[in-house]
């Protein structure tokens, strides 16, 4: 048995989880020292930073919150890894939905990896935030046509290596994350909870539609996993461990792929 970690490491400032007006970027600070015998670190985080899974709960309020989910719908779910390439600054379609799900053999169930190759070779380290502002992300159309295959295959889980699956293009990419980090003092600042007081709901369904879409659909989707390009087969058995944040409505996570 493989063990493949798909999960972004958490560190200071790290791209995902810094870049929206709602983020509040990951960071830490000593509490204790060496000096004091042993280390201890206050940890600043936004609640989705770095790999996260979302479900129906973050439109939804009657819906089952993180702490909530059953265990057999998050551990060693039967997986199958879907190839649909996409450069920085690319865009999946409904078409390119479409052909990328050809030829894959799907089992009543199953859980899917979009795997677009956005994810490998620690390209968040190198690109910084462009790591999230640039990322590959998936259409509206694209989004509708995975919710169909999925619904007809009964399938509830999808992760994917994009580092969001909506880019903010109307917006927020253009108002607030395209700015340089100094002119979009992340939340709570001021400027910060001045711009998500004028951002309405319509506003957030044009910039994020394939979110939208699949909380709509009751389908769970992981973002920002990394590595997929280590997966070799086809099939894999997937765990995804979310932090037991009690009545939250998304969390950051652990991912890991069983490959046999």
């Amino acid at each position: 048995m493989r063990y493949i970690d798909l999960t972004l490491p958490l560190y200071d400032y790290m791209p995902v989880g810094a870049v929206w007006a709602w983020d509040v970027p990951f960071q830490t600070q000593p509490i204790t020292t060496d000096g004091h015998g042993y280390v201890l670190h206050m940890i600043t985080m936004h609640s989705e930073a770095g790999t996260r899974l979302m479900i129906r709960a973050m439109q939804d309020p009657t819906a089952p919150k993180v702490d909530e989910i059953p265990l057999e719908k998050l551990v060693l779910r039967e997986t199958v890894v879907v190839d649909a390439p996409c450069e920085g600054g690319g865009r999946l379609t409904g078409d390119d939905m479409v052909t990328a799900f050809q030829g894959v053999t799907l089992e009543t169930g199953d859980a899917i990896i979009l795997r677009t190759g956005w994810g490998d070779d620690e390209r968040w380290t190198r690109l910084g935030d462009d790591y999230a502002r640039k990322t590959p992300f998936v259409t509206r159309e694209a989004a509708e046509e995975l919710v169909r295959i999925m619904k007809g295959n009964r399938s509830d889980l999808v992760g994917s290596d994009v580092a969001t699956w909506g880019r903010g293009d109307k917006y927020q990419l253009p108002e607030w994350a395209s700015k340089p980090a100094w002119e979009r003092p992340p939340f709570p600042s001021y400027q910060a909870k001045r711009y998500l007081a004028r951002y309405t709901k319509e506003m957030a369904y044009e910039d994020f539609h394939s979110p939208h879409i699949l909380n709509s659909a009751d389908v769970m989707y992981l973002g920002a996993m990394c590595n997929l390009g280590e997966i070799k087969k086809r099939r894999v058995k997937l765990i995804v461990l979310p932090m037991k944040l009690k009545g939250m409505r998304g969390a950051s996570c652990r991912v890991i792929a069983l490959e046999e």
